[in-house]
């Protein structure tokens, strides 16, 4: 059985045109080399149908401590051929370090049973919200309370997450894994977003630049 962990890196770039290919070239060759490294469970590559930056590469660990661990951090100081070709080309990145806080152990959608067996989704969305601190726990209870149980209700939604992040950009960060970007054309995802309590922390919250951003896997997962 796949196991899922409660450590996140997700790692987003956009590139000089011409470079698409070595792009995908140095993100396929990234994650294989970090699969190798203790603790490591998961890894898949993606490309933008909405939002940017354009390329996204993740990396699913048992926690965040596994990318501060020597065999991580070593592949860092010493990058592959693709992966040095991609970062001549890159124009744009945003790197997070993302501890997990909902749900507060590995879960399983109760509208996907088989997600245990399963990589990371063919399509992903990744929220990056600047939330004021003086309202974290309406957002959090948001978030619990009204926004969870729905779309963990949605026919082909796997997984729902939502991660703090450890290291950079200082924001929270909402992560759903979907069978097809056709769940979110169903009537339910509207649903979830018209409440009373999701009109009020609408009025509150930032999205980063480029964020929603909806990405469809390159390849299998790992």
């Amino acid at each position: 059985m796949r196991r899922h962990g409660m450590g996140l890196l997700v790692h987003l770039q956009d590139v000089e045109p011409g470079r698409e290919d070595a792009a995908r070239v140095g993100m396929e060759e990234y994650l294989d080399r970090r699969m190798k490294v203790p603790g490591v469970w998961g890894a898949a590559s993606y490309e933008a149908l909405r939002g940017a930056p354009r390329f996204l590469a993740l990396i699913e660990a048992e926690s965040v401590h596994v990318f501060y661990s020597g065999p991580f951090l070593a592949l860092a100081s010493d990058p592959g051929p693709g992966e040095a070709e991609a970062k001549r080309g890159r124009t744009a990145e945003v790197r997070l370090v993302c501890a997990q806080l909902y749900p507060g152990l590995p879960a399983a959608s109760p509208s996907c049973p088989t997600v245990d067996v399963a990589g990371l989704a063919p399509v992903v969305q990744i929220g990056r919200i600047h939330v004021p601190a003086d309202k974290l726990d309406d957002f959090n209870g948001w978030y619990a309370q009204d926004r969870a149980p729905r779309m963990e209700r949605l026919p082909g939604m796997r997984r729902f997450r939502r991660y703090a992040v450890v290291e950079g950009e200082p924001v929270m960060v909402v992560f759903y894994e979907m069978e097809s970007e056709a769940v979110q054309e169903q009537a339910g995802w509207k649903e979830a977003s018209s409440t009373p309590w999701s009109g009020r922390v609408r009025g509150y919250y930032r999205q980063a630049p480029g964020s929603p951003g909806v990405y469809r896997r390159l390849g299998k997962p790992r």
